[in-house]
């Protein structure tokens, strides 16, 4: 029997199990707020089936409030990922992401989950298998070992195309407690932000769902020391890597990737706001201010990253004379079509500064866009202005909170740099 028959046999038949324990007081149950609903209170492990083989652990709390709706928290090392959007309909449950508005749809009994997740920015048909048990706190299904390998520490990494086509350098950063791992990658484009996993002897299991990223990884600690294994992106992408010991090992300068085409220039665009008016940089509120303008896409985890950081960067200096202006380049066509993703973010971070939609995303968009830069490499990218319209840096990429010091060190530098520019006269 063909492999993809036996799949979808079993598919069935778990599907009819899970069904069977779900009486017919829940068929009869319909809560569009989630007030009444029979799901298990607790801690959850899921799964995301990303190939035949792969299947993608992460973990979630499911609670209510003081109303009684439900609530879920997705846990990724330090990061909580609140989900209070949760709609319960008959055996049916709908969990609506945060900021990305991907969704969970599933059939359930008080301890069962069977559904699809559905990542709208990369397609209407793009899913994932999901399946959820509830009272399991375990993330990656390993045994409990002794001696294991230590993946605490720095590492030079490169990933590398199925095809061997194209590489990417990286630096991967871990912390250690036993078996349980925490950390991730930095690239020049942003790092992969919160990763949690265990090592089993030699062998290193790593995850992130966050309702936009589905990253797996695993590796093997070889008998030199170094690490050899997979990484996977969804159902979509794949790449093989390698990585050593290097505790003094650095991305290329974020502030050297991007240029002017020529110096002296000056930008200039005109985009508009959710609402259809058009902002210019020429606009009064930009006149005389030191301007950040933040090429971004609310697709985009580094992005929503930069954004947090950026709103309370913003909260600090604008009384100083700082402006700040997103750029979004979304996955919709226009304006109409990408209004209720903008209309989400901006409500999700309260967001103080305009977000215009700037066109669809591409690297291709972006530069024409923004037509003074000899290159366009990655969302997020930030471009700051002084208040004589000088461009005086391009930041490209971002690392956020999940790369520990390599943040820190961030947001000192940007405070530092900020205050030399607002300290200067128009």
């Amino acid at each position: 029997m063909h492999k993809s028959t036996v799949k979808n046999l079993l598919s069935v038949v778990l599907f009819g199990l899970l069904l069977a324990g779900c009486g017919n007081n829940q068929q009869e149950t319909e809560n569009k707020t989630g007030n009444d609903g029979p799901l298990a209170e607790g801690r959850w492990r899921a799964t995301l089936t990303l190939t035949d083989t792969e299947k993608l652990p992460f973990n979630f709390d499911l609670t209510r409030n003081a109303n009684g709706a439900y609530e879920a928290t997705i846990l990724n090392a330090g990061e909580k990922i609140a989900i209070t959007d949760i709609t319960i309909n008959g055996d049916s449950v709908l969990m609506t992401m945060p900021v990305y508005g991907s969704q969970i749809k599933a059939k359930f009994n008080p301890k069962r989950m069977l559904g699809s997740w559905h990542n709208y920015a990369k397609g209407p048909n793009y899913q994932l298998d999901f399946y959820a048990v509830h009272g399991d706190s375990t993330r990656f299904e390993t045994p409990l070992v002794a001696d294991n390998a230590t993946i605490a520490g720095r590492w030079a990494v490169m990933f590398i195309a199925d095809d061997k086509s194209s590489k990417t350098d990286a630096v991967g950063v871990f912390d250690q407690s036993g078996q349980q791992v925490t950390g991730t990658f930095l690239t020049p484009s942003g790092d992969y932000r919160f990763l949690e996993g265990v090592v089993a002897d030699r062998d290193l299991y790593l995850s992130c769902f966050d309702g936009a990223h589905a990253f797996l990884f695993k590796a093997y600690v070889n008998d030199e020391g170094d690490l050899q294994g997979d990484f996977w992106s969804g159902s979509h992408s794949h790449e093989i890597w390698v990585g050593y010991r290097d505790d003094t090992v650095s991305l290329p300068n974020p502030e050297k990737l991007t240029k002017l085409k020529k110096n002296g220039q000056q930008l200039s665009f005109s985009f508009p706001d959710v609402n259809g008016n058009t902002v210019s940089l020429t606009d009064e509120r930009f006149k005389n201010k030191v301007v950040m303008v933040q090429a971004m896409g609310t697709w985009c985890p580094n992005c929503m990253d930069e954004t947090t950081l950026y709103t309370q960067i913003y909260q600090q200096y604008k009384d100083k004379g700082l402006e700040m202006v997103a750029l979004a380049f979304e996955a919709a066509d226009s304006l109409p079509q990408a209004k209720p993703a903008l209309q989400r973010y901006q409500k999700h971070f309260n967001l103080p500064y305009p977000i215009l939609f700037a066109g669809k995303a591409s690297k291709k968009n972006a530069l024409q866009a923004l037509p003074v830069l000899d290159s366009f490499t990655s969302f997020p990218t930030t471009i700051f202005i002084d208040r004589k319209g000088n461009i005086r840096k391009i930041h490209t990429g971002f690392s956020g909170p999940a790369t520990g010091k390599d943040y820190e060190q961030f947001i000192a530098n940007l405070k530092n740099f900020l205050d030399t520019l607002l300290s200067e006269s128009a």
